[in-house]
């Protein structure tokens, strides 16, 4: 997960933009996909709007596709467990 979030990070810090926005604006140049961003503010709403004009790199584009492929979630038991243990590890 650290790839993916990484590269949002570098992704929107290159636009001064938002990891959430950046996610948004790859979301938005993907083929038959359709962004329903979800907003509980105003504020939330302009950013999720601001998104829709971040111009994405080629080279960006492919990188967030590319970490999105590898990321690998991880959930029941298994992912509890490693939940447990990095927080045990603090």
């Amino acid at each position: 997960m650290h790839e993916l979030i990484n590269t949002l990070r570098d992704v929107a810090k290159a636009h001064d933009a938002t990891p959430a926005q950046a996610a948004l604006a790859w979301v938005v140049h993907r083929d038959n996909v359709v962004a329903i961003p979800g907003a509980s503010s105003v504020e939330q709403l302009e950013a999720n709007a601001r998104a829709a004009d971040l111009e994405l790199q080629p080279d960006e584009l492919e990188a967030l596709t590319a970490a999105s492929d590898r990321f690998q979630p991880v959930g029941g038991a298994t992912g509890y467990a490693k939940v447990a243990a990095r927080r045990l590890r603090r």
